[in-house]
């Protein structure tokens, strides 16, 4: 049986071809924190199903939400385990099937990651998933690098409808103290003014823990 760890989800790590999001809404940070707990302890009451590489169980630092960030071989494997999983298990409820699609990293490679910021957009279809994310990721190419910000992973939604910004930082005091910055206002309006992209609300969140294969 696998053991829960502290380690955050190597993102990008090349054995994953589909990554699958599961959000949940607690309420309050008791019945957060006991979510979170019931999830771990489902998952690793036995071993893993085939082809899961990764499950993290993340809190919102609003103690609101729970998500769930699991990472699969492929869609194959992920529909296995779905096909065989009990009625009403939680991870399974308004799943969203994504693919990891580009990805930005402090150059430095210097700071822990402290929380992790989810921005999400909802997009109307394939072509314009693309455009928003090439379209953000050249204007902070031309931005001075933000104080604690360390990767931005960026995924979009098999079914063509979201884009999901997996974004590290050191805390969520830089993640605030960036937001203050001028350079981002270029930032904010192509993500307002796009055409066919709308922004939805994004969250904070910690690592509850995690369920590593091998």
């Amino acid at each position: 049986m696998p053991g829960v760890v502290q380690d955050l989800p190597v993102v990008a790590r090349p054995d994953v071809g589909l990554v699958v999001l599961a959000p949940r809404y607690a309420g309050d940070s008791e019945r957060q924190r006991a979510a979170a707990d019931a999830a771990l302890a489902a998952w690793s009451g036995g071993p893993l199903p085939a082809g899961l590489v990764s499950l993290s169980v993340f809190t919102s630092l609003d103690g609101e939400a729970l998500l769930l960030y699991s990472q699969w071989v492929d869609d194959g494997a992920y529909e296995a385990h779905r096909r065989g999983a009990p009625g009403g298990e939680w991870d399974l409820v308004e799943a969203v099937r994504y693919r990891l699609f580009r990805s930005m990293t402090d150059q430095a490679g210097t700071g822990v990651p402290g929380c992790v910021i989810t921005g999400t957009f909802d997009v109307d279809g394939p072509e314009r998933q693309r455009h928003i994310v090439d379209a953000l990721a050249e204007v902070a190419s031309r931005a001075e690098p933000f104080p604690g910000a360390l990767t931005a992973h960026f995924h979009l939604s098999v079914d063509g409808t979201r884009v999901l910004n997996y974004a590290e930082w050191t805390s969520l005091e830089d993640h605030d103290r960036a937001m203050d910055n001028a350079e981002l206002d270029e930032i904010y309006r192509v993500s307002l003014e796009t055409p066919g992209v709308r922004a939805t609300r994004g969250r904070a969140y910690r690592l509850h823990g995690a369920l590593h294969a091998g």
